[in-house]
């Protein structure tokens, strides 16, 4: 019976259809599905259920899949990155600008205190974001380079799309407020 099945015309490219359709694509399609899926513990979850879902019906279960992650991967990842880059965009404002705006109400730190600063110590940026009111946060220097700083973020940030480590990229006149290592050291002697 199955010799006849296999010897009419087109059986065989209908045998290797179904043979990828029902045997192979499944487990391929949900690899390349899960890791949109940030939770490497749903992820493994996913794979192994494949297994137990019926041969026929695995095709169907991967299209939910696909839907799944979709919802709980890609939605936040688009959602973000639309946020920091198109609808909320932050820029680095420069402090030493604000300050000649404003010399009497916006204050920033000497010349001699920023040529100061050295990797290790916490300087404060401002970042203006559109539509929203701007923000002032802790970065920690890691790297200096002349009137060229880089660090990672020390704070939350509420407006500014951006995680606490992330790199900045700044320049010494971008700086609105500075906490050498030296002086964070006087004050900690002092409090004990």
């Amino acid at each position: 019976m199955i010799a006849d099945l296999l010897t009419g015309p087109g059986a065989l490219s209908a045998f290797g259809v179904a043979v990828l359709l029902f045997g192979f694509a499944p487990g391929l399609v949900l690899a390349a599905i899960v890791r949109l899926i940030p939770d490497i513990d749903r992820r493994q979850e996913l794979q192994a259920e494949l297994y137990e879902v019926p041969r026929w019906e695995r095709p169907f279960w991967v299209a939910q899949q696909f839907e799944v992650a979709l919802r709980l991967g890609l939605s936040p990842r688009i959602s973000w990155t639309w946020g920091r880059y198109v609808w909320h965009r932050s820029k680095l404002e420069s402090g030493l600008k604000r300050h000649q705006q404003s010399p009497d109400t916006f204050e920033i730190p000497d010349d001699e205190s920023k040529e100061l600063v050295e990797p290790g110590d916490l300087v404060k940026l401002m970042w203006s974001v559109a539509r929203l009111p701007g923000e002032r946060m802790w970065v920690r220097v890691t790297s200096r380079n002349g009137r060229e700083l880089e660090g990672d973020l020390d704070n939350w940030p509420l407006f500014v799309h951006m995680h606490p480590g992330e790199r900045v990229r700044f320049d010494i006149d971008d700086i609105i407020d500075c906490e050498l290592v030296d002086e964070e050291q006087d004050r900690a002697a002092l409090s004990s």
